[in-house]
């Protein structure tokens, strides 16, 4: 490895192609290069002779020009290299390696073809047994595992087979279902709730979980305040007390008729209070829960995680996961995993994205994301987006069906709510498209040109250059500025920033989720508000989780949501839809309201 990082050093000195032509050279300007001694540079040449990878012809007398050969193109080394390494059982050196190279297009076909084979379903043969694993690549890594900073999907997709939480709920019935409590009981008034765990639950370190861990998951969140992302769920608990190992009383400041439900949410799952309190700063990278997953590993580039054999539930089929971290432009020349999830056959073979049709051995589920594109205008910083008139022309010139008709892919409709099933029929009515009218606003404000921060996520965003196009046409300034998904968890990051355009995944739980993303400290939406707004909103929220009747209460909520419209507060912009293509091996597929397949429930059938 150390002679190869010498070799890719050296080579990337020299210009692109020029493998077996001879390169004239002194020792000296070799050890520049190389950041070593001349004799240091003798004995890594004689090396790399060695190895076939370059031929020296050495000048005659000190000083004199010499000759250097490469044989092998970087590219071919770190393919090669990584090879034998994967074939060793060396992911980690495999990874390492394909990050160093950092240019995608400049693997070979054979290269990428060898690296997506290694991606899907196998049986991996571990201490003379066999692991069904299923392992996939990500272009984005996680952020944080730590339930109270829960605000990726991807994120709150491991975290879901990580943890568990007191209570489920129950999609397809809209009832709350016993988890790790068995049983719980409210009192007449809504404010006094016993909840009874389950006896024998086990966290992924061995030890069993009782009531005092439920009392100090909740404290947690309560003491953590605006620094955690969903804070607000415990923001009405007044008073807990334990009442034994299995039990434990909670009382409300005030009725919150959403509040079982707040408990089977992500960020209320329960932890392990001696290793989260003593290992705080290192929690969120390796967390341990009650889950059916545990969590073997998680560094720079491959998170690994193994089926909980003392799971108090149904143990997962699956018996491995494991998640590589490729580098971006990766995502270019193999299959995109990121919008589409391909699960692979036991024999690995590649099929093309919706290659479905007459072939019956491949089925493809495609399902409307809950959730939508938002374009977010900061009201608490100076600007024109503080006047209505810019935000009205903004929204003006966002043509939403020529957007889904130039860009393609899975841009599904144009969006006017949260979620695709609640938009008025005729989407397209729901928005008007006026250049002439977006002139004229900014004339009567007197936009000057004034140029806007628009924050997006690190990764290329096609819809976010195409609202920057719409811009210019009518002489609004948009600078496009890229954070990383850990910065844009940040509420100075937030701040800073004039618009923020993003994708906000949901939940099917309408209710709860739109107030989830109106609450939660670091929601673009509920950041953006000024402060006058932001407290109006907290106190029709408080008033709402009193309306028992669901009708009711969703009601209100779209006429709260309504006055946020009518402000241009933000931008519905698009829904999208997501596919997910597999072979007939792979049974139990499901896409959970995340995006994601449930590993829990996935299985393969056996090779004939």
């Amino acid at each position: 490895m150390q002679i190869l990082t010498h070799f890719l050093e050296l080579r990337a000195s020299f210009e692109h192609g020029v493998e077996h032509e001879p390169q004239p050279i002194t020792l000296d300007e070799l050890a520049k290069r190389m950041y070593c001694s001349t004799r240091n540079v003798k004995i890594l040449l004689k090396k790399m002779m060695e190895q076939d990878w370059i031929s020296w012809k050495p000048g005659r007398g000190r000083g004199n020009v010499s000759e250097l050969t490469f044989l092998v193109t970087a590219e071919d080394m770190i393919s090669k290299q990584a090879m034998e390494l994967a074939g060793r059982g060396d992911y980690k050196g495999t990874i390492e390696l394909i990050h160093q190279l950092g240019r995608g297009e400049a693997l070979q076909d054979s290269f990428i073809d060898w690296l997506f084979s290694y991606f899907g379903y196998r049986a991996v043969e571990q201490d003379e047994c066999f692991k069904d694993t299923l392992r996939f690549p990500v272009y984005n890594w996680l952020v944080s595992l730590d339930p109270a900073h829960s605000f990726f999907a991807f994120d709150c997709q491991l975290m879901s087979q990580i943890f568990d939480t007191l209570i489920q709920y129950n999609l397809q019935t809209a009832v709350v279902e016993p988890h790790l409590a068995h049983y719980w009981e409210v009192s007449q008034d809504g404010l006094f709730y016993t909840f009874y765990l389950r006896k024998g639950v086990l966290f992924h370190h061995g030890r069993e979980m009782t009531a005092h861990d439920v009392f100090y998951t909740f404290s947690r969140l309560k003491e953590l305040g605006l620094s955690a992302t969903q804070g607000w769920m415990v923001e009405s608990i007044e008073n807990m007390t334990v009442l034994n190992r299995s039990a434990i009383a909670i009382e409300l400041k005030q009725p919150n008729v959403l509040f079982l439900q707040q408990l089977s949410h992500s960020s209320m799952a329960i932890l392990p209070e001696d290793i989260c309190r003593e290992n705080e700063g290192i929690f969120g990278r390796m967390p341990i829960g009650t889950g059916p997953f545990r969590l073997e590993r998680n560094d720079d580039y491959i998170c690994k995680l193994r089926a909980f054999d003392s799971y108090f539930g149904v143990r997962p089929h699956l018996d491995q996961v494991e998640i590589w971290l490729l580098p971006q432009d990766l995502s270019e020349v193999g299959p995109s995993w990121d919008m589409v999830q391909v699960l692979c056959d036991h024999t690995n073979s590649r099929k093309p994205v919706g290659a479905v049709g007459k072939d019956t051995e491949w089925h493809q589920i495609e399902k409307s994301i809950l959730g939508c594109s938002l374009l977010t205008f900061n009201r608490n910083k100076k600007g024109p987006q503080q006047d209505i008139r810019f935000r009205k022309a903004i929204d003006l010139i966002l043509d939403r069906d020529r957007m889904i008709m130039e860009l393609g892919g899975l841009r599904e409709a144009p969006a006017s709510s949260f979620l695709p099933t609640l938009d008025r029929k005729g989407g397209a009515s729901n928005y008007r498209t006026d250049f002439e009218e977006a002139k004229r606003l900014l004339e009567e404000m007197d936009y000057t040109g004034e140029p806007l921060r628009m924050y997006i996520y690190s990764n290329n965003n096609e819809d976010a250059l195409w609202i920057y196009k719409q811009c210019v046409k009518v002489g609004v300034s948009i600078e496009i500025t890229p954070r990383s998904k850990s910065d844009m968890m940040r509420l100075d990051t937030i701040q800073e920033a004039d618009l923020i355009f993003y994708h906000i995944c949901m939940e099917s739980e309408y209710d709860l989720h739109i107030i989830q993303t109106l609450k939660q400290s670091n929601s673009y939406v509920r950041a953006h508000l000024d402060h006058e707004r932001m407290a109006w909103v907290d106190t029709e929220i408080d008033q709402i989780l009193e309306v028992p009747n669901r009708e009711a209460r969703i009601c209100r909520l779209n006429e709260l949501i309504e006055v946020l419209q009518e402000e241009k507060s933000f931008l519905f912009v698009l829904h999208r839809s997501q596919q997910t293509t597999y072979h007939d091996s792979i049974k139990g597929v499901s896409i959970n309201d995340l995006g994601w397949v449930d590993f829990r429930k996935i299985w393969f059938t056996p090779s004939v």
